[in-house]
């Protein structure tokens, strides 16, 4: 349990332990020496005493022999004057006779002092003595001193202590430690290039390879997730457009009921009128209109395979003549729409195809051009390897990047929702992989699109026609 009075960084809880025990070391340190130099100055002080008093005596010996008790006194003064550690001076004879009295004795006797008593001897017999009184304000002056310098070091030894403490665990620990925690972050770029600390202690890089397992592992488990989402998703959109394609189905079941019987009264009576009429151009109306009411009826179907594989029903068909052909009843149409221009490249070849099936194709990649803007549409057509190419290019506003790779998908579409169903590509592939071909978009960007179909080959030669 944490106080509050505790630091909460590593650095000032280190700097708290280990103040606590620099303090807790000096007290005692300065106890020591407290002992220490006092009983050294005292022992000091003592002999000094010891020292002066032994000299005093000579002089007093001599002093009193002589009968000049003046210098006795004079020289009294004079020491206690000059040294100010004498608090009091007291000279006497045997019969308590006072040669010299110096300082005040009522002082001596209140503060911190020491005695030192001599005996002045003549002939090994005392004839008087010499009484100093010392102050001890040295001893305990230069004990504070050394005091105040011990607490002053402290200070700064506690100061110096923090700088060094805090430099060498933002070097050493905290910084490699933010390093390795902003290492970490699985957002962040260059994950998988972690930041080496070769020189930092065993602890770090224990916690740096820690860190890294610990990266790698959230980086496989992210990898996992977002696949797993990936797969979700697509799964449901899968799962969306399949559920579309069967309302469409059952939608179309019913259209297709409903639009059969007219369609084939429609082909009904063409044929009728065709096969009563002498007039040619009456005829060949009949037909064109026979022909497109069974195209027709094919479109029916192909609305009903959207939501299972179409059958095709394979011939070989003379593909320049049927491109040719489809171009020629096209063109009218599609030129009421703003198209000037269809050029046609074609190799004389034949295929292998449903014509019903790859006319609704066409038909899809020409109205997609003509809706996106086309003035010109080029229709090449060449043979290579065994696979006929027959590529569509328009000159139109071309699809967004974004949805070039989408194109061929169900319901994806750039047209409003009143104009498109995003059907037609989806289909028009549908249609060709019934008859073993496919449709590729070979690139798109304003003013140029190609889609290419890849179809089955049977023979060729060149034939270039422009309409």
């Amino acid at each position: 349990m944490r106080h509050r009075w505790q630091p909460k960084t590593l650095s000032g809880l280190l700097n708290l332990y280990l103040g606590l025990g620099l303090t807790l070391f000096t007290l005692l340190a300065g106890v020591f020496l407290h002992v220490i130099v006092s009983h050294t100055l005292e022992d000091t002080l003592r002999d000094k005493a010891q020292a002066l008093s032994q000299q005093l005596a000579v002089m007093t010996l001599d002093s009193v022999l002589m009968r000049d008790y003046v210098v006795i006194e004079r020289f009294a003064e004079d020491l206690v004057r000059q040294s100010n550690d004498i608090l009091f001076l007291h000279i006497q004879t045997i019969d308590g006779e006072t040669l010299a009295k110096v300082g005040d004795d009522q002082r001596a006797s209140t503060i911190a002092h020491f005695h030192q008593t001599t005996p002045i001897l003549f002939m090994q017999r005392s004839i008087g003595e010499i009484q100093l009184v010392y102050s001890r304000d040295l001893v305990e002056q230069t004990f504070k001193q050394i005091m105040l310098f011990a607490l002053g070091g402290l200070l700064v030894l506690l100061g110096l202590q923090s700088w060094l403490i805090r430099r060498l665990l933002a070097a050493k620990l905290i910084h490699p430690i933010e390093q390795l925690l902003a290492n970490l972050n699985p957002l962040k770029q260059a994950l998988n290039q972690a930041e080496a600390f070769p020189d930092q202690p065993v602890e770090v890089l224990g916690l740096q390879t820690i860190f890294n397992q610990l990266k790698q592992d959230i980086n496989k488990h992210i990898k996992a997730l977002e696949q797993a989402h990936s797969l979700s998703n697509k799964m449901v959109e899968k799962l969306n457009d399949g559920q579309r394609l069967a309302a469409i189905g059952q939608m179309a079941a019913g259209l297709a009921h409903n639009l059969n019987t007219p369609l084939a009264t429609i082909i009904g009576y063409s044929q009728m009128v065709y096969s009563t009429s002498d007039d040619d151009a009456i005829k060949k109306r009949m037909q064109i209109i026979e022909r497109q009411a069974k195209t027709s009826a094919e479109v029916v179907k192909s609305l009903l395979n959207a939501s299972r594989a179409p059958n095709a029903n394979l011939s070989e068909l003379q593909a320049s003549d049927y491109l040719d052909s489809f171009c020629k009843l096209l063109k009218p149409i599609l030129k009421q729409k703003g198209l000037q221009t269809i050029k046609l490249d074609l190799e004389s070849i034949k295929i292998s195809a449903d014509g019903g099936l790859l006319e609704q194709v066409l038909f899809n990649l020409f109205g997609n051009a003509v809706e996106a803007g086309a003035t010109e549409i080029h229709v090449k057509l060449n043979a290579q390897n065994n696979q006929a190419w027959l590529s569509i290019i328009d000159n139109g506003a071309g699809i967004p990047p974004d949805l070039q790779s989408e194109v061929f998908k169900a319901f994806v579409t750039t047209k409003p929702s009143h104009q498109g169903t995003g059907l037609g590509l989806f289909m028009a592939n549908q249609m060709l992989n019934s008859m073993h071909a496919h449709l590729e978009l070979i690139t798109s960007k304003p003013g140029y699109t190609e889609f290419r179909l890849y179809l089955n080959l049977a023979q060729a030669h060149t034939k270039d026609k422009v309409l």
